[in-house]
């Protein structure tokens, strides 16, 4: 009888001591995995808060950009007026500094480095909120439709326009007055000695045409990245609102 009971008290005191260890281990694993989890959402904190700097960067780029746009179209449309009612109360500095304007491409040249990370490293994961997953994974081609539009303008510059007018008007007056975000782009202080013809290139209906394909991309570009603009200012708010449930 004294065995036994000794024996009942030891598995007694065995089973608990398995119950404290087992104990242990389940509360050591709970607070490991809670740092686990507080340091993937400060990681997630943090990776969200470089995508809005990356993605507010790329906003005032997109407007900045959007503002040449107006101004080139409405350099198109200044000179469809002289074209079409033969105007000539212009100078050649004025046509010069008009002219300059066809000759500027605004193009976006930002990149979320955040996002190449993310997606190179195929971390995106790390982002929880399906609708901010969602709308990073989708950006990268709707930039790239509007680098699209903007290649193609290039193209029109120098295949297009560029050997139309350099036929007649020089292209060393025009480019001496581009005025591109105050950067001294071509500053020369002395102009051509060659004959300038305004009046010859526009009554070449080729000018016209080019004109017009200048200034339809030019149009397109403009509403496409207005949208990139409204996709972008979501995609903060969103970022925002998750942010605060996080922290």
């Amino acid at each position: 009888m004294l065995t036994e009971n000794k024996f009942s008290k030891y598995l007694l005191y065995a089973i608990g001591e398995i119950i404290l260890v087992v104990i242990g281990i389940l509360i050591a694993l709970s607070i490991n995995n809670w740092n686990e989890s507080r340091k993937q959402r400060a990681e997630e904190i943090e990776t969200l808060k470089n995508i809005k700097s990356d993605f507010v960067n790329a906003i005032n780029e997109f407007e900045e950009n959007n503002a040449f746009r107006e101004r080139i179209i409405s350099t198109t449309r200044i000179l469809y007026k002289i074209i079409h009612t033969e105007q000539k109360n212009f100078s050649k500095q004025q046509l010069d500094s008009l002219m300059s304007d066809l000759f500027i491409n605004p193009t976006y040249n930002g990149q979320s480095e955040t996002l190449n990370i993310l997606f190179n490293s195929g971390k995106i994961n790390i982002i929880g909120n399906d609708s901010i997953k969602n709308a990073l994974v989708l950006w990268p081609q709707q930039v790239e439709d509007i680098t699209e539009d903007e290649i193609y303008s290039s193209n029109i510059i120098y295949k297009d326009l560029q050997p139309l007018v350099k036929r007649y008007v020089s292209l060393y007056d025009i480019y001496n007055s581009i005025n591109y975000k105050d950067y001294a782009l071509f500053n020369n202080t002395t102009q051509s000695s060659f004959i300038t013809d305004y009046e010859g290139l526009f009554n070449d209906r080729e000018f016209e045409g080019t004109l017009s394909s200048r200034e339809l991309p030019l149009s397109v570009s403009l509403i496409q990245t207005r949208e990139l603009i409204l996709t972008a200012k979501n995609i903060i708010r969103l970022i925002d609102n998750d942010v605060k449930n996080l922290e």
